[in-house]
Order: structure tokens, then sequence, then C-alpha cells
């Protein structure tokens, strides 16, 4: 039995009206619980309707998915929110070391800054990363990305092989699977020629001023940096291991959201079906492959 007289020190009267109390208190305490079990019960698209928000995050300086406010990753994620009644609310972060950590940081984890947000955007849609990050959901493939390489054709007016880059100098981004596979190509016979760029973007004007005759990258932004210049030609790379490199990009949301997963792939198929994303990458200059 509780001993009321512990906390008040009073008669028998007062802990019949204690028990009274208590058993109100109870009942409170549990309308509580229930009203807190609820909220929590509250789906994550029904968080998002209920403030008419998708907050999303897109990198920074990544053109020409998503650079300076704008981009097609941009353009994507507005369309996608207007499908689920909503407006996008933008999170630009800079990437980090790999993917996982920016899964973490915007996603599952989040930071004492920015907190976690409700989508990430332009995230491989890979089976083995997949398993790799359990704590977030990847879905909605809306592009498929390539190396490929863009050349001066004053200067290489065909490429069958890899051998002219052992005497002509060509750029590649910095700590890309590009560079490493460059580095290594028969045996490094392609080293010496090869320069390394802090981004995609360096290496592409270099490209335009003549200071390399190609430069190895992904094919969507090496068709945005020339924008259909004809003194440039964009193939694939005449090397087997990168012309196998493909992969799917998509969106990403926390493993336990899945009616909002399964709205924002609603959405997207129904962007892809009617042309939407097909024109948006045209209006940037790229070449939409379907995923």
């Amino acid at each position: 039995m509780v001993q009321w007289s512990v906390f008040s020190g009073v008669d028998r009267c007062f802990q019949k009206g204690g028990r009274i109390a208590l058993a109100l208190a109870i009942v409170t305490l549990s309308c509580l619980v229930a009203s807190t079990a609820i909220a929590q019960e509250k789906s994550a698209l029904a968080l998002v309707q209920q403030r008419g928000v998708l907050t999303v995050a897109v990198y920074n300086e990544f053109a020409p998915f998503s650079d300076q406010g704008k981009g097609i990753d941009v353009d994507i994620v507005e369309a996608l929110a207007a499908k689920l009644g909503v407006k996008a609310s933008l999170v630009w972060f800079n990437s980090g070391d790999n993917v996982d950590g920016d899964l973490r940081k915007m996603i599952w984890k989040g930071t004492p800054l920015t907190g976690t947000v409700d989508v990430m955007m332009h995230v491989p849609v890979d089976q083995q990363f997949m398993e790799k990050v359990k704590q977030t959901r990847i879905l909605a493939p809306y592009h498929r990305e390539r190396f490929a390489v863009a050349r001066q054709l004053s200067v290489l007016p065909t490429l069958d092989s890899l051998e002219p880059f052992e005497k002509l100098p060509f750029g590649v981004e910095g700590e890309s699977m590009g560079a490493m596979v460059m580095l290594s190509a028969d045996s490094g016979r392609y080293r010496e020629k090869l320069k390394i760029f802090k981004s995609s973007t360096d290496a592409i004007n270099a490209l335009k001023a003549g200071t390399v005759a190609a430069v190895l990258g992904q094919q969507g932004e090496l068709e945005s940096g020339l924008q259909g210049d004809s003194r440039f030609a964009v193939d694939l790379p005449p090397n087997q291991l990168l012309k196998m490199q493909q992969w799917r990009i998509g969106l990403a949301v926390k493993a336990d959201s899945l009616d909002l997963a399964k709205a924002l792939e609603t959405g997207m198929n129904a962007l892809l079906a009617d042309g939407s994303v097909k024109r948006i990458m045209q209006q940037h200059g790229l070449t939409h492959r379907e995923p």
C-alpha cells in the first residue's frame, strides 16, 4: 500500500482523497502516454503533409545536378514535392568522404545544427550499397550515370584506345574512380600525362582552354560543361572496366519511412512516365538515360 503520509502527513480523509487523485493522475498519465504514442505513430508522410513541406538534402557544388541554388536535382525534387501536394525546402550540404557519411549526416543521425531531413537526392541505387546502409531506404531511381571521355576533335578526331594518352595530357577529377583507374591502367603507362584537377568543372575548363586533350569524368557533368560545343565530342571510354561502370541514382529516406518512400516512388514513376525528368535534364544540357 502506498503510504501517502510520507508525502503529505495528513489524516485518513486526505489519504482517501489522495487515492482518488492518484486514480485521476493515472488516467491522465495514460491519456498522455496514449497521445504521445499516437503522435509517435504518425507516419513520415503524414508529418510532411501536416507541415506542408518536404525537407530535402542536395549537394553543394555538384553542377549540373545541384549548384548555386539550381540544378537538375532541384527541379526534380520540386516537381516531386508538388506530386505530394507540398513544397520542397532544400538543405544544401557539402559532400563528405563517402556517401555513407552523407546519409548518416543528413538522413538517419543528423547534426546538432541541421538535424535530419526527409529525403536526400542523388544516392546510388545499388543492392550491395543498400545492404551496407540499413538505416536508410534507397529508392526511386531516376537516371543512369556512367563514365565518358570528352576530347578535342582537332587533336583527337577518334579515340579507339588509351594509347594516345601516353603522349597527350588528359584530365580527371581528383579522388575519383576514373583517376584511380587511369593511374593503374596498363601498368601505369599513362601516369606521366595524367593531370589531376580539384573538380570536374576545373578539368572541363582546362579542356576548353586546350591545356589537356581530353577529360575523363561522369558523362552528365561533361555534357553539361560543354553544352554541345562542336569542338568537342563525348564518348564512352575505350576501356572495358570504365565502360562497364554504370550506376543508377535515386533518393534516400529513413528506413522506417515506408509510406513516404511509397509516395515518393509513385511520384517519381509518374515524372518518368510523362517525360518530366527527361525534359528537365534536356534543359540542363544532359541526355537522360533510363535507370
